[in-house]
């Protein structure tokens, strides 16, 4: 069972051990400390996970992963940026696409957000499939639009529009 909820200070030794983790943090944002240390640990629990839409994912009673939003500022006010990650030994179990599903629908129900949008680098065929089955669509491919490990990335934009909040509030 998947729930959806606020970080607890019992999540710190978990996150070390994702965030560390080469392998689950190879397509995320270099803003992600490497190492990642318990004073960024401390931070997260204190700071981070306060700002924007974050929410702890929780499988079967234990912590797992991460998804948030990222609101967009003036114009982009009623768009957000999805953001997840997730431990590896809990890949390929349909985890992380239950949690957008259920994350996406919380923002549309709860929030003024219109727009949903992730852009993920092409390689990364694992988040391409977890937003393609919630109905993401795709917007457009960006040639070199990120920069990482000394190379550039290709990035396809993907995103949902809410049936909730489209033109209302």
């Amino acid at each position: 069972m998947i729930t959806l909820r606020d970080f607890k200070d019992v999540d710190s030794a978990l996150l070390l051990v994702y965030l560390n983790d080469g392998q689950v943090t190879q397509y995320i944002t270099d803003a992600i400390s490497k190492p990642y240390a318990q004073e960024d640990v401390q931070w997260w629990l204190k700071v981070g996970c306060k700002e924007n839409y974050t929410k702890a994912i929780e499988f079967n009673g234990t912590f797992v992963g991460c998804i948030s939003a990222t609101k967009g500022s003036f114009e982009y006010s009623r768009s957000a940026e999805l953001g997840y990650w997730i431990g590896r030994e809990y890949w390929n179990q349909g985890i992380v696409t239950q949690a957008v599903k259920e994350f996406a629908e919380l923002i549309f129900k709860s929030t003024n957000i219109a727009r949903l949008f992730n852009s993920v680098v092409t390689e990364n065929q694992a988040s391409l499939r977890v937003l393609e089955k919630n109905a993401f669509t795709h917007d457009a491919l960006i040639e070199k639009a990120s920069f990482k490990k000394g190379r550039f990335f290709d990035e396809c934009l993907l995103s949902k529009i809410s049936s909730y909040s489209c033109g209302k509030r």
